[in-house]
């Protein structure tokens, strides 16, 4: 991969693994990252999301991030509604 290369993952959290990707990010192997979705954590009950990046990756100079919310775009709600009513339907 050329080290002007950028990773966006809008896809699963879990898609990508946390520590390279930092490693990559911090050495100049990868130019940036930019994600929709996060990486999941079990905190239990002190923190039950558990979505923030156990290496701080979100506060890189070269990482964008926004926090899941591709599914709602303008008509996603609209068209799950559809769904929904055609399944109920059959």
């Amino acid at each position: 991969m050329k080290h002007s290369a950028f990773l966006i993952n809008v896809a699963r959290g879990k898609l990508v693994q946390e520590k390279p990707l930092h490693e990559a990010l911090t050495t100049g192997r990868l130019k940036g990252y930019a994600a929709d979705v996060w990486f999941r954590y079990d905190f239990g009950r002190t923190y039950p999301r558990g979505d923030v990046p156990r290496l701080q990756i979100q506060k890189l100079p070269n990482v964008i991030g926004s926090i899941d919310q591709a599914a709602n775009a303008d008509d996603v709600l609209e068209r799950y509604i559809h769904w929904g009513a055609e399944n109920l339907a059959e």
